[in-house]
């Protein structure tokens, strides 16, 4: 079968990703990407309408905390991204389906292997927070990402750390970047224990499974042995 540019056409009950062309696949990967942040906005939105925004700050950061160092793994698995120092870091968040290609415009400069800077030339998350003032803001750019970006670093790094160079609330309120960030590696970093929402996370079926091979035999993980589909999942 020719790659599919798109899904027009008859319902083909053995549809597949694979199905896809490139351009196909990069549109919907896209829309995946934004997908997740919608899923996040229902869930803090929900949380918030009975508990409050307190409570939304701290289940964001546990949110994130306990699935961004299993998935960057996973990343990582799949896509071959060898190494552990900055270029690592900033590899995996390219992939990071919370930093969604021109929803969230990053940008990155490597120093060396063991620094280097990220800022945001344009974020969507600001945007929908600043309509509700600096204290939705500062949960989100100063209280969620000091409790997070450290745990998705260290997944790669254990001796990474990631502080703010500066960040919301905007001074001038058109300020761009939106923000800028330094990662650094150095012995002296905290190594950060495991939290027990990112052990729970873990063993859970979503983290632990793995895909069969493509129809055309390649393994889902490169340079793996993939189960076949009639094989279970481990």
């Amino acid at each position: 079968m020719a790659d599919r540019n798109d899904y027009s056409g008859p319902f083909d009950p053995e549809f597949r990703y694979e199905d896809l062309s490139k351009e196909a696949l990069v549109r919907l990967v896209r829309e995946f990407a934004l997908i997740v942040h919608l899923l996040d906005r229902s869930m803090c939105a929900a949380i918030g309408l009975r508990y409050g925004g307190d409570a939304v700050k701290e289940l964001a950061i546990e949110e994130w905390r306990g699935a961004s160092p299993v998935y960057g793994r996973r990343l990582r698995d799949v896509m071959a991204v060898e190494g552990d120092g900055v270029p690592a870091i900033f590899k995996t968040l390219q992939l990071d389906p919370g930093f969604p290609h021109h929803y969230m415009d990053v940008r990155y400069e490597v120093v060396d292997e063991h620094h280097g800077y990220f800022e945001l030339a344009y974020c969507g998350a600001l945007m929908d927070a600043e309509p509700w003032g600096d204290h939705m803001v500062t949960n989100m750019c100063h209280h969620i990402e000091d409790g997070t970006f450290d745990y998705t670093a260290q997944a790669v790094n254990p001796k990474a750390r990631i502080r703010h160079v500066h960040r919301p609330p905007r001074v001038p309120s058109d300020r761009v970047p939106h923000c800028r960030w330094e990662v650094v590696i150095d012995d002296d970093t905290e190594t950060l224990p495991e939290p027990d929402i990112t052990r729970i996370t873990a063993a859970t079926t979503a983290a632990t499974f793995r895909f069969p091979a493509m129809r055309h035999g390649a393994p889902h993980v490169p340079q793996a042995t993939a189960p076949t589909a009639e094989e279970p999942s481990s």
